[in-house]
């Protein structure tokens, strides 16, 4: 049987299967690092696939590796699960306004074909389906490099819902900045020469990232919202704080920026001889490293699926964001896919409306992208080859 028909056989097998999966984790969204019933109901769904489960992966609760094969080569699917807060009545609920439910059903739907597709063929291959909590708020994955889960991996894939299909999704690198500034209270009116005001040096160093602007390159992005700024108008504020993000095309670049918006820190103490506290509450992100061979597979793939309209590389420019996928992309060779769905714009609400069933057709259609994708890199030693080849040259 030709691949493609054996790919679509075994998806149209368990395609109610990931339809339910999806539904599931979008009727109960969970925040970063408090996924457990969607942890609980993917990993018993892999189990009793045959998958051999290792649970609080790398110390983390919500965190689990799902694992399929003795030898051969290793593909990862990237599994994200995490919703995002303020989408229901009054802005209180959680909900799956980035499609994270159809993006768990996808990686978990191409690790099960894929596992059957080498059954079938006789092909030796070991499967990770990685389930990387909280990727809107800490960076999992991040993380998980760090200590070496994707050692090994000779390709790691990942499809994320868009407005359009594309292949060369712009994703810069990111650092996270909790800024707090601790001074001294005193009465506003009666005695302010005896207070520190902490929120003056919040705005001096909103001021000084401003001025810090005109010297930055194009692909540096600063922004940031305060936090903490005091309770009381008459009284001097004793704390204050902001969190501030920066990104940039390139990691090493971005280093130099958050160095000098340590030095604007550091300054606004000195102005107001507030204490200065700088933490790191979100785990750093890395640009994508793109893999031409990577994207081309993915391109003849999709048309295939009958995906024509994918973004050209020299558009892909008009959106940029940040994914820990990019930190993925830096160990080994990596593909984040976006796949186009009319009206899906990602953190708003008709991205809500249409994450659960709107998006199972091209639930589906993706699940057989990325079994087929890494049906091709386990089957073929060249390939493989090449991806590394280009892996190496990129970074």
């Amino acid at each position: 049987m030709e691949h493609r028909a054996l790919i679509a056989e075994l998806e149209q097998a368990v395609a109610p299967e990931l339809e339910a999966l999806s539904h599931f984790l979008y009727t109960h969204p969970e925040l970063g690092m408090e996924e457990r019933q969607a942890v609980r109901c993917l990993t018993d769904y892999l189990e009793d696939k045959g998958f051999a489960l290792e649970r609080c992966w790398q110390g983390m609760e919500t965190a689990f590796a799902a694992r399929w094969g003795q030898k051969g080569p290793c593909i990862a699917f990237l599994a994200e699960y995490d919703a995002l807060p303020g989408y229901g009545p009054g802005g209180q609920d959680n909900g799956h306004a980035c499609g994270h439910n159809w993006i768990a059903a996808t990686t978990v739907g191409a690790a099960v074909v894929l596992k059957e597709a080498c059954l079938r063929l006789q092909l030796p291959v070991r499967i990770l389906l990685a389930g990387c909590p909280a990727e809107e708020t800490f960076g999992s994955k991040s993380l998980l490099c760090r200590q070496g889960a994707f050692d090994g991996v000779d390709c790691a894939l990942q499809a994320h819902l868009s407005e359009e299909t594309n292949l060369y999704h712009r994703s810069l690198a990111l650092t996270a900045m909790e800024i707090r500034y601790f001074g001294k209270a005193a009465h506003a009116s009666a005695a302010p020469w005896d207070g520190i005001n902490a929120l003056d040096a919040v705005q001096l160093f909103y001021a000084g990232v401003g001025a810090l602007r005109q010297q930055l390159r194009p692909d540096v992005r600063l922004h940031g919202v305060i936090r903490e700024g005091g309770a009381a108008a008459n009284s001097i504020p004793e704390r204050a704080s902001c969190l501030y993000y920066a990104r940039a095309a390139r990691r090493q670049d971005l280093d130099r920026v958050v160095e000098r918006l340590r030095d604007v820190a550091r300054g606004a103490a000195l102005m107001t001889g507030a204490r200065l506290e700088i933490t790191t509450p979100e785990q750093p992100m890395d640009e994508l490293v793109h893999i031409p061979a990577l994207q081309d597979l993915l391109d003849g793939l999709l048309r295939q699926e009958g995906l024509h309209s994918i973004t050209r590389e020299e558009e892909a420019a008009r959106w940029v964001g940040s994914t820990d996928v990019g930190n993925v992309s830096r160990v080994c060779p990596t593909a984040f896919v976006e796949i186009g769905l009319k009206g899906f714009c990602g953190h708003t609400a008709e991205a809500l409306a249409l994450a659960d069933g709107p998006a199972y057709p091209s639930l589906h259609s993706t699940v057989r992208v990325l079994a087929a994708a890494g049906l091709r890199v386990t089957a073929e030693p060249d390939l493989r080859e090449r991806l590394w080849k280009e892996h190496r040259q990129r970074l």
